[in-house]
């Protein structure tokens, strides 16, 4: 593809960068001393994320602290791992009732 008037600075920069690297390894040259920086534009938040990977939504157990226990739901304590465990009793049924 040849460079267009449309391409950032940023792209060419990368196109540039990326054929450097290609001449390096057809050469049996050794790779750059520093590593290339990602520049990926800056940073800005992304449905709520401040980072990549961030869970936006609440935990089990932060939505208990908030919102209380459901009906029908109740605690047996902990399980192996730390993580609370439970049970629950017919008002938590998804059945509909006739």
């Amino acid at each position: 593809m040849a460079d267009t008037e449309d391409e950032s600075e940023g792209v060419k920069a990368s196109k540039a960068a990326r054929a450097a690297g290609v001449g390096r390894m057809l050469n049996d040259e050794a790779p750059p001393e520093e590593p290339p920086k990602n520049e990926s534009g800056g940073s800005y938040e992304v449905g709520g994320a401040k980072s990549v990977g961030e869970s936006v939504g609440r935990s089990g157990e932060d939505m208990v602290d908030d919102d209380g226990k459901e009906p029908g739901r109740f605690d047996h304590g902990s399980d192996d791992t730390g993580r609370p465990s439970g049970g629950s009793t017919e008002r938590d049924s998804t059945a509909t009732e006739s």
